[in-house]
């Protein structure tokens, strides 16, 4: 496969000797969520924060009756909440 001027190649970025990095090339790199699009991140939580809320406010989630929620946590590193497979949604 030919490499091309737009494909990434991490070897453009190191130097001869192969230990370190070419400091020129590094700092005009620009990362992927900085630039003219980065708008478009700020947007997308915004949706998401809508979509969820109007959800909640419209619509009650509780569990069926012959599955209760389980309130015990994982024990992990880090407590987390076993899934709850099957709930009900209700329109408010």
């Amino acid at each position: 496969m030919e490499l091309t001027e737009f494909m990434f190649n991490p070897d453009r970025f190191i130097n001869e000797n192969g230990t370190t990095l070419k400091k020129d090339l590094v700092e005009r790199m620009i990362a992927f969520s900085l630039g003219k699009r980065s708008a478009g991140e700020g947007l997308a939580r915004v949706e998401l924060f809508l979509g969820l809320t109007a959800t909640i406010q419209n619509y009650r989630i509780l569990p069926r009756e012959e599955d209760p929620i389980d309130v015990q946590p994982l024990s992990m590193i880090i407590l987390q909440p076993k899934i709850q497979q099957f709930v009900k949604i209700e329109k408010v």
